[in-house]
């Protein structure tokens, strides 16, 4: 303890005169600290003086006996220490605790109580604005003035994590990164979101059991908030500077209030029980840590209001009791730990308290809230039952005499072993009684487990794999959360849906699978802006993205439909063959692979979709003609491809695009009879219409056309229109390669693109060889001929090809602008990679998104927006992801793109609203009397002469456009009698007469 008054000590023998000046150093610094007080913090906690410190777990000593891999570490929590404590006193508390500890294990242990020291309670709405905040506000106000801007991610997938039942089983609360949603469950519609602001994600949420219209979330930045989420306002929040990746909430002993068990990744992964307190109750916000753990943890599930608490790891069940259950202070809970070894890796854990079974003149010899059976489930599809797992860990213990604590080995318990799945399992959960086990995985199927008698019932077809079961409070529903993106709510009675939500159901790609070297994932998703239906985009979706297999590419046989300006599905179906309905698993166990859309486009008028899919034996399907050569197994692979390009017609009555031709082998090779591979497709922006490029290096035109039988039209089944044939309307073969001296070059890809009016067709040829330049053709579609073939462009690989009025936009490891009208190069712009291009024709723009993967894990999207005519770039933004599709909108102006995170975006122009012009004050003085009685007729012409005065300068200030009054077309129309109406040629004269003539130069005088 340092000496208050500063009176020198006696040297101590054997002290030399270093020791005692470092000595004294020490207690001044001591006395320094003692005598300055510990200035006071912001938050509510602080202010009452009595916030709690953060649990220190010691590391056990070299000689202490633990479990295997010293997985389980009980903690020892300190007592709390007051926020006037003398930092000395903290300081010798933690030389002692070194000295007993290892020195490694002491410097984590401080700096993980350096990061977590307080618990800090923020004001609801935010922390006061600090200079890096106000700095950002800044670059945010400055980017208020930028003439493009681009709006906030829609969409995104739901979180691996267990939906939430409300009590009442009236809504539904599913966790997205950036906002927990609530959804009606009776409509599956989106009812409210609660965001999450600044840089900070979702990791976890529970409802609150004291006020169950609460709600807590839990974010990557350590911030805990709670809200009531039927109505969307913030309740409290708290900095806890903790990753909770996993929560759940029970009552705190002999209260009303509420505790948090949460599960804290970090250098270590820890369970800490908080208990956060709110407004006059602040200062009793405490937490205490009751394990730590070396592995990660995948399962946390709190029982008996926290009496039992089960935890799973890779490998390991651990199953904790709290010994002193008449104890109610936080700081008083101690939990005796037993842990349970598997010898294949865990998927799944479920819990059940199994109620006791009372008999008359009996009294029950142990408590009955012990009784606790678990349901585990491994990678290889069994599921394990564990009858009375914490009888039977004392009965293994005392026969063994082994300490409590020691892992014990699966061979030790003989549990019941259900297996029916063939793959992993994916989810596992106990009814509401505990006579069934409902579980789900790969294999699409939802099985239910009748314990008593052995006997299973299925539900087949669920479209997707099973990842995620919730059973209801009540019991009578099950969510079954599926590997698409979707959720689906079963009666348990009848297994019939009685909510089904849906999100984006594209491609989406983890952090870690993004790569520059990850070409096939990176890949365009095929996509396309429908032009007849305002706000509809249309893409290919994967059948099933399971999170726990990463197993690179997925085929696309499907295509979702969806709503940006209501931000909901409209409606999925199959382009392909799939397995929805058919075996997915060949005899030899196998997944059975589905064919991948890999283009996508719709016609101008939004009638007609075209798609091209292919599908490729897999190579484990060509054994038995491998000759040992590779390169030949690979030859023979690629001769048996399948190409189809489909043409479908939207149903006005479905509501769904119905298919109307299929064309085998749109390109092929006719010398070895194999289909070719297609590089392109793209649409007419004339009329209906699609042009393709294959490895055949031929150019094709479809066109449809009318059935006639004898002269006349071959009508339909609705009898509205004939039938209609899709069919070749020119074919274009493409050279090779001028000093090529092989004439069998083969192609590496081919871009297509459309001028406005669709009589020009580009397409752009990079060979296979590195030292061919690519070569642009000019394509003339009505003669299907080419006029001009441009090869002054020195790239190898075309990106993307574009047409603006007279500028042809080139995209490769730079843009280009070429002028086709003075055949001569106008700019480039360096971009450094391959990027997606998409042109706007009316807004006279294009944009660029190029990938960036150096700078950030999981890569960014760098957006670039140019004009034609200007050689610097016009607005440019970097959004996290990479952008897998890129497309201008239809009928306006901007983009829309489609991101590795399944979520959409769009690019909007800034422009400020377009006022009339204001017509000038009239007169307001009174006429006299006589003035005022005027005959009808001639009140009615000067309400029409004022009305030609103001319309004279509203034409005069909109460009002296003509501008037609009903009157006129009335004239027209209604001038004689029905059956003397002149011929309609002479109507369309006149009706075009008024809007094609000249506006009047003046008003009548």
């Amino acid at each position: 303890m340092a000496d208050l008054n500063g009176t020198p000590k006696l040297k101590r023998k054997g002290e030399t005169t270093e020791g005692q000046r470092k000595k004294a150093k020490t207690q001044k610094k001591g006395q320094n600290e003692a005598a300055t007080p510990v200035k006071e913090a912001a938050t509510a906690v602080s202010e009452s003086g009595s916030a709690q410190k953060a649990a220190v777990t010691p590391t056990p000593k070299k000689g202490s006996k633990s479990g295997p891999r010293n997985s389980i570490e009980n903690a020892i929590t300190s007592t709390p220490t007051a926020t006037g404590t003398p930092a000395s006193s903290r300081k010798e508390k933690n030389r002692a605790d070194t000295k007993k500890h290892k020195k490694k294990d002491a410097a984590a242990a401080d700096k993980e109580e350096t990061n977590q020291t307080t618990i800090q309670v923020l004001p609801v709405n935010g922390d006061a604005e600090t200079s890096k905040q106000k700095s950002k506000s800044k670059k945010l106000k400055e980017k208020t003035s930028e003439p493009w801007s681009i709006s906030e991610a829609q969409g995104g997938w739901f979180l691996p994590q267990d939906p939430i039942f409300s009590v009442d089983e009236k809504h539904l609360l599913l966790q997205k990164p950036k906002a927990l949603e609530v959804y009606a469950a009776d409509t599956s519609l989106l009812v409210r979101e609660l965001p999450v602001g600044g840089s900070g994600v979702i990791l976890a949420s529970a409802l609150s059991t004291s006020r169950p219209n609460q709600v807590y979330i839990t974010e990557s930045n350590g911030i805990v908030t709670l809200w009531d989420w039927t109505d969307g306002s913030k309740v409290a929040r708290w900095d806890i500077s903790a990753k909770v990746q996993c929560v759940a909430v029970v009552n705190a002993p002999d209260s009303d209030q509420d505790l948090l068990f949460s599960y804290e990744a970090g250098n270590n992964h820890a369970i800490t029980i908080h208990a956060l307190r709110q407004k006059g109750d602040a200062s009793k916000t405490e937490f205490k840590r009751i394990l730590k753990l070396s592995n990660a943890i995948t399962n946390l599930q709190v029982l008996l209001e926290g009496k039992i608490v089960i935890l799973s790891t890779v490998d390991r069940v651990l199953v904790g009791r709290r010994n002193k259950v008449h104890k109610t202070a936080i700081q008083e809970f101690e939990y005796t730990w037993r842990e349970l070894e598997m010898s294949k890796r865990i998927t799944t854990v479920s819990a059940f308290v199994r109620p006791p079974r009372t008999e008359k003149g009996k009294t029950l010899p142990t408590d009955p809230r012990d009784h606790l059976d678990l349901a585990v489930g491994d990678e290889e599809g069994v599921i394990h039952l564990f009858e009375n797992v914490i009888a039977s860990f004392t009965a293994i213990e005392r026969a063994q005499k082994a300490k409590t604590g020691k892992a014990i080995g699966l061979e030790n318990f003989h549990p019941k072993r259900l297996h029916w799945h063939r793959d992993a399992v994916g989810a596992v959960k106990w009814s509401a009684d505990g006579n069934y086990l409902i579980s789900g995985g790969e294999e699409t199927v939802l099985t239910i487990w009748q314990l008593s008698t052995g006997q299973r019932q299925f539900l087949p077809h669920l479209t997707a794999a099973i990842e995620n079961i919730v059973v209801s409070p009540t019991g009578t529903s099950y969510s079954i959360s599926l590997a698409n993106n979707s959720l689906i709510v079963l009666s348990t009675s009848e297994l019939e849906p009685k909510t089904n939500i849906i999100g984006i159901q594209s491609r989406r790609l983890n952090p870690d699978q993004i790569s520059r070297d990850s070409q096939a994932l990176i890949g365009s998703v095929p996509f396309a802006v429908d032009p007849k239906r305002h706000g509809h985009v249309v893409f290919s979706t994967p059948s099933s993205q399971p999170r726990r297999h990463q197993k690179g590419f997925l085929a696309e046989p499907y295509a979702q439909t969806f709503d940006i300006t209501t931000r909901r599905p409209v409606a999925r179906q199959a382009l392909t063959r799939n397995n929805a309905t058919d075996p997915n698993m060949a005899p030899d166990g196998r997944k059975i692979h589905e064919p991948n859309v890999k283009f996508l486009q719709i016609s101008q008028d939004g009638t007609w979709l075209a798609t091209v899919d292919e599908w490729t034996p897999p190579r484990a399907d060509m054994t038995h003609i491998e000759e040992g050569t590779s390169a030949f197994n690979e030859e023979e692979r690629i001769l048996r491809r399948q190409v189809y390009l489909k043409i479908w017609r939207w149903d006005e009555k479905g509501m769904q695009w119905v298919l109307d031709s299929r064309i085998d082998a749109p390109h092929h090779h006719d010398d070895i009879a194999a289909h070719a591979q297609v590089f392109d497709l793209v649409a007419d922006p004339s009329g209906a219409g699609f042009a393709t490029v294959g490895g055949d290096r031929v150019v094709r035109l479809w066109r449809p056309k009318t059935r006639l039988r004898n002269g006349t039209v071959v009508r339909g089944s609705d009898k509205a229109q004939g039938l209609v044939t899709w069919s070749l309307d020119g074919s274009i073969k493409i050279a090779n390669p001028i000093d090529a001296a092989d004439s069998t070059t083969t192609l590496r890809t081919s871009r297509l693109a459309f001028s406005a009016d669709g009589s020009v067709l580009l397409a752009g040829i990079s060979w296979s060889s590195e030292i061919d330049t690519g070569v642009i053709h000019v394509i003339d579609t009505e003669a299907s001929a080419i006029r001009r073939s441009i090869t002054e462009i020195d790239m190898t690989t075309f990106s993307g090809l574009g047409i603006i009025g007279r500028h042809l936009i080139v995209l490769g490891n730079a843009v280009v602008v070429w002028d086709m009208v003075t055949d001569q190069f106008l700019h480039s712009y360096p971009i450094g990679a391959a990027g997606r291009l998409a042109v706007h024709e009316e807004d006279n723009t294009f944009a660029v998104a190029v990938p960036r993967f150096e700078k950030e894990k999981g890569g960014s999207t760098r957006i670039v927006l140019f004009e034609p005519s200007q050689p610097k770039a016009r607005w440019e933004r970097s959004v996290s992801g990479v952008v897998l599709a890129f497309a201008p909108v239809k009928n306006g102006r901007g983009y829309i793109i489609l991101d590795s995170s399944s979520s959409l975006r769009t690019i909007n122009p800034k422009s400020n609203a377009v006022k009339l012009p204001t017509p000038p004050p009239e007169a307001t003085a009174t006429p006299p009397a006589d003035e005022m009685e005027l005959d009808m007729e001639e009140s009615d012409a000067n309400d029409t002469v004022q009305f030609d005065t103001n319309e004279e300068l509203l034409l005069q200030s909109d460009n002296d456009k003509p501008v037609v009054r009903p009157e006129q077309l009335q004239e027209i129309f209604e001038s004689r009698a029905s059956h003397t109406l002149p011929p309609v040629r002479d109507l369309f004269d006149a009706v075009v007469g008024l809007y094609a003539r000249k506006p009047r130069a003046s008003s009548a005088a």
